[in-house]
């Protein structure tokens, strides 16, 4: 008996001595009643430029709003130049449109947090974050027609020409060629994906009219492991089925594209894991270590991620072949 609580002992006092960051902020996420969220980006748009929206995580089970934090100073450097401060505008929205990315570039911000708020206060900084080239798009976005002249409809247990059918199936697609080396990675939503009544078509003599009804938008991430470098084609909705477009509708799709560096995808494809993984078996949601850190104690995390990107705006609009 004596030897079965000496093992036992012995494997407390090993697994005390180990902590793991992850369940660390986990364990502080659920007992706490706030932690530190700092979540933003530098960008190139010129209305956007950089934001950070600075919170007070709420207790895992309390789905309220979250509380900004007000009274920061936040600056912003670019590697270790310091290129200036963020204006705070409201609930813990912090923003400057004139400082914008540039790919090559590496930044990083420090949140100097008040006092008020008490074991949350102090200085918070984000590791740094490289701002990825885009690809060079070879030519405009464009739709294909799935299936070519005819497809299979399950309605009628037989094989439809699109000219006799009412409707067609669409896929977007983007002919593109991907930055020299490897680390390239994309962000890529779809919204503003609006369904146009257009009683003759594109060309008709009546004037389209935008409906009320807008599709699903969509974020996808992808990096350059999954193709080899150079000329690429894409299938911009990526996964689930193709549009379905109506003889008298039209679909107009605009895409935002965003680089992303390796960390970030990295950061990503678990929140995604975390967020998409529903079933009876899978692993409990827990919150996600990004670069979020004390400057004081860097082991000591906080939520969200601070990146940096370059971002395109592409569109398409598709219409029934006949």
């Amino acid at each position: 008996m004596k030897k079965l609580l000496t093992i036992m002992a012995i494997a407390i006092a090993f697994t005390s001595c180990e902590t793991d960051v992850t369940d660390k902020v986990r364990t502080d996420v659920y007992n706490n009643s706030s932690t530190v969220s700092i979540s933003g980006a530098i960008t190139n748009v010129d209305t956007l430029g950089t934001y950070v929206d600075l919170k007070l995580s709420n207790p895992y089970l309390d789905n309220g709003a979250l509380q900004g934090i007000e009274g920061a100073s936040i600056q912003l450097f670019d590697g270790d130049s310091l290129m200036g401060s963020l204006t705070e505008t409201v609930n813990g929205r912090y923003h400057d449109v004139n400082f914008q990315s540039t790919p090559g570039h590496f930044y990083r911000v420090e949140v100097l947090i008040p006092e008020t708020y008490g074991t949350s206060s102090g200085v918070w900084e984000s590791t740094l974050d490289e701002c990825k080239a885009p690809f060079t798009q070879i030519s405009p976005m464009f739709p294909i027609l799935e299936g070519d002249s005819l497809y299979y409809d399950y309605r009628v247990d037989d094989t439809v020409f699109y000219a006799d059918a009412d409707s067609a199936f669409y896929s977007p697609y983007q002919f593109w060629n991907d930055p020299v080396g490897l680390g390239n990675g994309y962000w890529v939503k779809s919204y503003a994906t609006t369904k146009i009544y257009a009683p003759d078509g594109l060309l008709g003599t009546r004037e389209p009219q935008e409906t009320e009804y807008s599709l699903a938008s969509r974020i996808t991430i992808f990096n350059d492991e999954e193709f080899i470098q150079g000329p690429q084609i894409s299938r911009f909705n990526f996964i689930g089925p193709p549009y379905t477009v109506y003889t008298d509708t039209l679909i107009n799709i605009v895409y935002e594209i965003r680089t992303i560096s390796p960390p970030l995808y990295d950061f990503l494809n678990i929140m995604t894991g975390n967020v998409n993984n529903g079933g009876l078996f899978s692993v409990p949601y827990s919150p996600q270590i990004g670069n979020i850190r004390r400057q004081d104690d860097t082991t000591v995390f906080g939520l969200g991620y601070f990146y940096a990107t370059s971002v395109r705006f592409d569109s398409v609009t598709m219409s029934h072949p006949y």
